[in-house]
């Protein structure tokens, strides 16, 4: 639990990059609503009644578009495109004995938003918001080419321009410094033409704005060096949402780490993923993510190489440490001969030019590299587009793991893939960790062995701990984090490898050299 706590703590070490407009992009795709809009012929017989249909632009002259709201026999909205809202929101005010509002309230707020998409509609193509009235059609507001429905079913295609996909975000967005102002304001204005009684009281409208709240805070797939329509938002997970560009300076705006490092790493993501496959199907940003790590861990090893080179160091030397501290059995009680084992330990240490301190020097570069790399990955909006074998990469291993629709014998949701990709990271990084110590015992395998002593044994023991620590600390943070951070792990591993042998390789070279005395 600990560890789990101290990933989600992690997660939030970089800025998240999502503006407020991104955030109501997002949001439109879970509460769409309860209005169908469609032509008069789709709605059902029970539903053709003045109190249940209408015709938004009536007045206008509009005879072809049609509305109405679809309710249960338990008075819950029934729209498919309500899913969300009526399941979550309203069935939790529902059983929290909350005052809900009515019918009308959210025909009304429909209504308000209708009215503002096909006014922003207007003004950025160079129309008349009432000329657009008049002739609107169904199929032009709709965001799939289904009056209702989640857009998950057989056949049914998104309309990428349509009205209300592009503009819906409006309902949540009214300025940069508050995402609530068109609602707030909507929400007044229908306080003071329907009544404050059939209008969401405080305790609603605080339910409601904390859990559309809580959604979009958590998205962060908003880093993008070109803007465009990203990821898989929605109770279906199938919408694409417009994400704005954002540039370096911004970066620089949200912190140092997020300027110098975040904001450059998800620059290489973007830019070889589109490269590689600009449909963003998922392969390319699988090679992206490999040519970002191979960058990042050649970067790193530069920094780190003393660091790196120290570690295996000590871990040669320790047939020599075992022998100082068989030469000093009590030195785990007795305090003197504590003292001088240490200093003998690190004489040995200086003979041999290792720096104790080298280790936390490595680790103060590649924690915050590591924190950035994944804010970058996290952050990454191709990454939350596309699908490598049924695998979104943007998504958790965890969540993905346990997720069986369709049959667990299938890889519909890609489960399969992620429960390859989690056993690949894992194994890489138990062979990376291991692959230092089995090298060592095998170069040191003729040297005379010494009789285990307390010291030692406890010496070992922390060490054994300290290892098996840092692997499972690894596993559980690859099994919560998403699954582009698998791979970036899974790659660095096998890096780490490379660089073992190459090390372990000069190593034991200077030791066929001491040994012929020609150094």
């Amino acid at each position: 639990m600990a560890l789990l706590v101290g990933a989600v703590m992690l997660s939030s070490c970089t800025a998240n990059f999502c503006s407020n407009l991104d955030k109501a992009n997002i949001a439109y795709p879970y509460e769409q609503g309860v209005t169908v809009y469609c032509d008069k012929d789709q709605i059902p017989s029970e539903y053709l009644d003045a109190s249940l249909s209408w015709q938004p632009y009536k007045d206008e002259g509009n005879t072809d578009l049609w509305a109405y709201i679809p309710v249960n026999s338990d008075g819950f909205y029934a729209a498919k495109k309500a899913t969300y809202l009526t399941n979550t929101i309203i069935g939790t005010a529902y059983s929290d004995l909350y005052n809900i509002p009515s019918y009308d309230y959210w025909k009304g707020m429909d209504q308000k938003l209708l009215d503002a998409a096909i006014a922003q509609d207007a003004s950025e193509n160079g129309k008349v918001a009432v000329d657009i009235q008049k002739t609107v059609t169904a199929v032009e507001l709709n965001p799939f080419d289904q009056p209702d429905c989640l857009g998950n079913e057989s056949g049914i295609i998104a309309n990428a321009d349509s009205i209300l996909r592009n503009y819906g975000y409006l309902k949540f967005y009214g300025s940069d410094s508050n995402n609530w102002t068109n609602w707030d304001k909507w929400t007044a204005e229908l306080k003071t033409s329907l009544g404050v009684a059939v209008c969401p009281n405080s305790d609603f409208a605080t339910l409601y704005q904390n859990d559309i709240n809580t959604i979009t805070n958590a998205a962060r797939a908003c880093i993008s060096t070109t803007g465009g329509k990203y990821g898989h938002y929605g109770s279906s997970s199938n919408w694409a949402v417009q994400i704005a560009a954002t540039s370096w300076g911004q970066a620089w705006g949200k912190g140092f780490l997020e300027g110098l490092i975040v904001y450059p790493i998800a620059w290489m993501v973007d830019t070889f993923s589109f490269s590689l496959d600009a449909s963003l199907t998922g392969w390319g940003q699988i090679w992206a993510i490999i040519f970002v790590t191979l960058i990042v861990r050649f970067l790193l090893m530069g920094l780190t190489f003393k660091s790196t080179l120290d570690q295996q160091k000590t871990q040669a030397l320790q047939p020599q440490v075992a022998k100082l501290q068989a030469k000093y059995p009590n030195s785990n009680t007795n305090k003197a001969e504590a003292a001088r084992l240490s200093q003998e330990t690190m004489a040995l240490y200086k003979r041999n030019k290792i720096n104790v301190a080298s280790t936390f020097i490595g680790l103060v570069f590649q924690f915050p590299i590591f924190i950035a790399v994944w804010g970058a990955l996290q952050g990454s909006a191709v990454l939350s587009s596309g699908e490598f074998l049924n695998l979104r990469l943007s998504d958790s291993i965890s969540s993905v793991l346990f997720n069986f629709s369709g049959g667990w014998y299938v890889n519909t949701t890609g489960w399969w893939t992620a429960l390859v990709l989690f056993i690949l990271m894992a194994g890489f990084q138990w062979v990376s960790m291991m692959l230092p110590q089995w090298m060592t015992k095998a170069r040191t395998r003729n040297q005379i062995k010494v009789t285990a002593n307390p010291a030692q044994d406890k010496s070992a023991q922390t060490m054994k701990w300290v290892m098996y620590g840092m692997l499972i600390f690894t596993i559980i943070m690859g099994f919560a984090l998403p699954a582009a951070m698998g791979v970036y792990w899974a790659i660095g591993a096998i890096i780490s490898m490379i660089q073992t042998l190459i090390t372990q390789y000069f190593m034991a070279r200077r030791d066929k050299k001491l040994k012929e005395g020609r150094i």
